[in-house]
């Protein structure tokens, strides 16, 4: 009897034996039969298999435990991380203020530091009593030539603008709506200005939504676009990515300096400037544009 018992526990210490080594749950219908004790020795296999697959399920669970607190833990960070990559923060474009030194002076403006400014004197260069000149009705202009952006001021008669569109004005013409309707007066300073400059653009289109006249009726804003012509448009395409190239311009005109003069200022850039830091500093310029009141001198 003591000797039968002592096989099987030598027999019982083999099969632990072999399933430890080989980290290998036997498959629950396996027995091992020994006459006259099977139900001994398959109560003794039922309680190991039963202990080894209890410390496998609960090791499972410990390690999903730890790997789904790593994930709560990692994932809020991944996506600070992505965020933070994606976040880009544009860069201000610092202005400087121009005020005209002419006697008198007509205007002030800013306009972005890196830009050159001029302030016409010349005989030749200034309009005349109609608002011509050798650079139209242009009396300063400001600039980055690498970039083509431009900001421009004009200056000429109300009464002469709309004589060279063939009108007859009369009467009070001191304010935006007293002229006629602020989208047909945006599209006369359009077509004039692009008199100034023939064969570089095609016909401007003006954004009719653009157009917003000021509580007191002497000044309004808009917003107008052009395609410029490109001789090369495949050449273009490998240089910066576009074949067509567009101009915007955002402008305001004024009535406000009381002498019967017309004063404007027009600011520009191609559209893939325009669209970023440029733009707003361009727009910032168009709204620092004042025109002296001239009645009291």
């Amino acid at each position: 009897m003591m000797t039968l018992r002592t096989s099987l526990a030598a027999a019982l210490l083999s099969v632990v034996a072999i399933n430890r080594s080989q980290a290998f749950a036997p498959p629950r219908t396996s027995f091992i039969a020994i006459e006259g004790h099977t139900s001994s020795l398959t109560c003794l296999l039922n309680q190991h298999r039963n202990d080894y697959d209890g410390e496998a399920i609960l090791s499972n669970q410990r390690r999903h435990l730890l790997q789904s607190a790593a994930a709560l833990t990692l994932a809020p960070l991944a996506a600070f991380a992505d965020m933070s990559a994606e976040v880009v923060v544009p860069q201000e474009v610092p202005m400087k203020t121009f005020v005209d030194n002419a006697n008198p002076s007509l205007f002030s403006i800013d306009v972005p530091q890196r830009f050159f400014a001029i302030r016409r004197s010349a005989k030749g260069d200034l309009p005349d009593a109609k608002g011509q000149g050798r650079r139209g009705g242009t009396i300063f202009t400001a600039g980055d030539m690498a970039k083509a952006e431009v900001i421009a001021v004009e200056r000429f008669p109300v009464k002469a603008m709309l004589e060279d569109e063939g009108y007859q004005p009369s009467g009070d013409l001191s304010t935006i709506t007293n002229l006629g309707d602020p989208v047909a007066v945006a599209t006369l300073l359009i077509r004039r200005r692009e008199k100034d400059k023939p064969g570089t653009q095609n016909n401007a289109v003006l954004d009719r939504d653009s157009v917003v006249v000021s509580p007191d009726t002497k000044t309004m804003t808009f917003l107008f676009r052009q395609q410029i012509n490109v001789q090369k448009p495949e050449l273009l395409m490998e240089e910066i990515g576009v074949s067509e190239l567009y101009r915007t311009t955002v402008a305001k005109a004024t009535l406000s300096s009381n002498d019967g003069q017309m004063m404007a200022a027009f600011a520009s850039a191609l559209d893939q400037d325009f669209q970023g830091p440029d733009g707003v500093a361009l727009q910032k310029a168009i709204d620092s544009f004042m025109a002296t009141d001239q009645s009291t001198n």
